[in-house]
């Protein structure tokens, strides 16, 4: 039986996961086609010799999950190297204190003595703000920590990242706010967290090892590539390729500035910024598992969150809001793609959602799944 001629674009999680299940499956040739010049979309984690450091070109990913199912698939790729990724903030006139807020934190703001989980939860009830209507991330943020820590962590950081304000940005946002009770600084809550030992980069050529497998960098999607397959798995922006019919979908993009340092004074690798610089965090490579050595240099990775119009078109962070008015464009979209049985719409930019790198793994495997029984 001939095999089914498939186009991936993309060769990130996306794309690559649905490649190898489509290549594992036997009744397919995979193409998988990316505009970058190297594999592995934004977990692209390119060693520098000079500078002994591992340097993930488009900001720190941290994999962390608590389906072992998605565990055991990768683990078929790569060896792992377990990490707890800590978090600091850095406070005008306080210093570095622990992110999410803990008792040390508390401790180091308010010039508190606590020590117990209770005293902490007393001290949340008093300052929280307790609206009755909870309709946005500010008046979800305040619920819980109130209106000075949520100015100080959270709005200030929103209106960087996102140009909007709290008051724009849906309450299931503040979901992804850990929040700890004690001096515990784990800065996610899953069971497993870990690095890839080798990189992602080795992880992704090992993924994409497979003789039904071909790859094709530096190449752009041509709507008349459609033709040539039984089916297209697309992770292009679904805006784009419907040449903007409906208007733009906004996405927040990312500029990253490379500084070398001497010394520095903070003992973890992430610290975000209070303040109301364009800066949101800093990132020291040397500090990630896999990425530096005892000897390495100082290197701190700034990020400036911009318009995706203002950074080559690179979309990172799909933009949801209060009066739905980005997530109505994409409906519209999302119903015009159905129409074309010859295409499913894969990724972040595809589906238009904020996915981690587990969820995307676990969408491309589902979407898969779903092709197979089509």
């Amino acid at each position: 039986m001939q095999k089914q001629k498939i186009l991936v674009v993309g060769a990130g999680f996306a794309g690559a996961v649905i490649a190898r299940e489509l290549a594992d499956n036997g009744n397919y040739e995979i193409d998988i086609i990316d505009s970058r010049n190297h594999i592995a979309g934004n977990c692209y984690d390119p060693y520098d010799t000079g500078k002994k450091l591992r340097i993930h070109q488009y900001g720190p990913h941290i994999f962390h999950t608590n389906d072992q199912s998605i565990v055991d698939y990768l683990s078929r790729f790569t060896k792992w190297i377990p990490y707890q990724h800590k978090v600091e903030a850095l406070v005008d006139g306080i210093g570095y204190v622990p992110l999410p807020i803990n008792i040390t934190t508390i401790n180091r703001l308010y010039n508190k003595n606590f020590t117990q989980e209770q005293q902490m939860r007393e001290f949340l009830d008093k300052v929280k703000t307790k609206h009755k209507k909870v309709d946005n991330a500010r008046t979800a943020s305040e619920n819980i920590f109130g209106q000075e820590l949520v100015e100080l962590f959270f709005a200030r950081y929103t209106k960087k990242m996102w140009d909007l304000d709290l008051e724009q940005l849906p309450a299931s946002i503040v979901a992804r706010l850990p929040i700890r009770y004690d001096n515990s600084t784990g800065y996610f809550n899953d069971k497993f967290q870990a690095m890839p030992q080798q990189g992602y980069i080795q992880l992704f050529e090992n993924l994409l090892n497979h003789p039904d497998i071909h790859i094709s960098l530096n190449t752009h999607f041509d709507k008349a590539m459609e033709t040539q397959y039984n089916h297209v798995f697309n992770s292009m922006a679904i805006d784009e390729f419907y040449d903007y019919e409906f208007g733009k979908l906004p996405y927040r993009s990312i500029k990253y500035q490379h500084e070398n340092q001497e010394k520095i004074g903070q003992k973890v690798p992430t610290v975000n910024f209070t303040d109301i610089s364009a800066i949101t965090r800093f990132t020291d490579w040397r500090l990630y598992p896999g990425c530096g050595t005892d000897k390495s240099d100082i290197l701190l990775t700034y990020e400036q969150p911009c318009s995706y119009e203002d950074n080559n078109n690179e979309r990172y962070y799909p933009v949801k809001t209060v009066d739905n008015v980005p997530q109505k464009i994409y409906k519209q979209y999302e119903t015009l793609s159905l129409k074309n049985k010859k295409m499913t719409f894969i990724g972040r930019c595809g589906q238009y959602r904020y996915l981690d790198m587990h969820q995307v793994i676990a969408n491309s495997r589902m979407l898969s799944k779903q092709y197979f029984c089509s």
